[in-house]
């Protein structure tokens, strides 16, 4: 869906998508959840989730999987509990971002959702430079060295975005209530 949050303009600037948050459907009995990385990592409920949404449009997109691959995703989304939310987007720390959670979680089936990119692929404009200089100074990895090294270091750095997995071939959109 399209988040509310400051950074959702960030990333749809960066990515040229009203994607700016996703997460993992998962069918309960009492009901849809998301598994999503928001604060923690945790299942939302699909009406509150949809809710938190710019005027509640979100998509959804399905891959064949089996049973077994069903099962693997979910059962790493929920190892993935808790974890902190991942500010600096990046894939070698202990926090996850969004995007992150869907790539880590279907990798445990054996499947590389989207396409990885790194942070100078995307459309790196005036909103996602001031996003990475306010958050750069807090980075550990840029730790020990100055901000133009911290910068390059960044826009080096590998991640995956909303609009990545939206895009992989064997993804196909079932739903969308967005008007396009």
């Amino acid at each position: 869906h399209t988040s509310h949050s400051g950074q959702s303009t960030a990333i749809g600037l960066a990515t040229h998508s009203v994607f700016t948050h996703m997460g993992i459907l998962e069918k309960r009995k009492d009901g849809w959840v998301v598994l999503e990385a928001i604060g923690p990592v945790r299942a939302t409920p699909l009406a509150e989730w949809t809710r938190r949404g710019r005027g509640g449009r979100y998509a959804v997109y399905r891959r064949p999987l089996d049973t077994a691959q069903t099962k693997a995703i979910l059962r790493k989304g929920h190892a993935l509990a808790g974890r902190p939310y991942d500010i600096f987007f990046d894939f070698d720390n202990n926090a996850i971002y969004c995007s992150e959670l869907a790539w880590l979680a279907y990798g445990a089936a054996g499947i590389a959702p989207g396409r990885v990119q790194t942070v100078s692929q995307l459309h790196v404009g005036f909103g996602a430079r001031k996003l990475i200089k306010a958050r750069a100074g807090r980075d550990p990895d840029c730790a020990g060295i100055d901000a133009e090294a911290c910068y390059v270091r960044i826009m080096n750095r590998k991640l995956i975005t909303p609009l990545a997995i939206a895009q992989d071939p064997d993804f196909r959109q079932i739903y969308s209530n967005y008007p396009f």
